[in-house]
């Protein structure tokens, strides 16, 4: 895909990288196994490497964070993730505006002016400007990294490709709770994503 890579049709997406999603303190993070992964892998490095490198080819970079905050959404009741998520949002401290672990983990290094989009669910896309802020751009590419692959990654490629977009996704940009559950993601990707690693992804880029 690297000769059909252009910067002003690509667009790079730090998906769920909240501190409640990623960081050892969260036991949302703990409870998902995504703290020990996020460490395993040096994700945030990784991520900040790629993030400087499309940053010099000019290449929109957002962020998108999961909001569960109160008002006429409701999250599922079935399925141990959410049951679990469920709890602990109707406790008051999981992903709500004001709490700690709502913002974006202090390891990933933004830049001002790369927007911050909400969203209310799994995909990036579902109740998320994310779509009209791509298509007000003329982006046609979509290069994903985040937490978890097997849930916001996988579910933001499907949503993508059924939007029209083409994805990349940077296999060690992304995480989940164990090996096994993000290779697996990766593998079912691979029918509709492009499936780089990080380094590729800067060398397309340096060419």
């Amino acid at each position: 895909m690297a000769e059909h890579l252009e910067a002003a049709k690509t667009a790079v997406l730090g998906l769920h990288l909240q501190k409640h999603m990623t960081d050892p303190a969260s036991p949302v993070a703990q409870h998902t196994g995504f703290a020990g992964m996020v460490q395993k892998t040096n994700l945030f490095d990784k991520i900040n490497r790629v993030l400087s490198a499309a940053r010099e080819k000019g290449i929109f970079i957002a962020y998108v964070k999961l909001d569960l905050s109160p008002g006429d959404y409701r999250y599922p009741q079935r399925g141990h993730f959410c049951q679990f998520v469920t709890a602990e949002h109707e406790a008051g401290e999981v992903l709500r505006p004001g709490t700690w672990g709502y913002d974006l983990h202090d390891a990933l290094v933004c830049q001002e002016g790369e927007p911050v989009i909400l969203g209310r669910h799994i995909s990036a896309f579902a109740g998320s400007d994310l779509d009209n802020a791509l298509k007000t751009r003329g982006i046609t590419d979509l290069v994903l990294t985040g937490v978890a692959t097997n849930f916001v990654v996988t579910n933001t490629a499907w949503s993508a490709i059924d939007r029209g977009y083409s994805c990349l996704v940077l296999e060690d940009c992304c995480t989940s709770g164990s090996e096994e559950m993000h290779q697996d993601a990766i593998d079912h990707l691979r029918p509709i994503a492009d499936i780089w690693q990080s380094r590729s992804f800067i060398d397309a880029l340096t060419r």
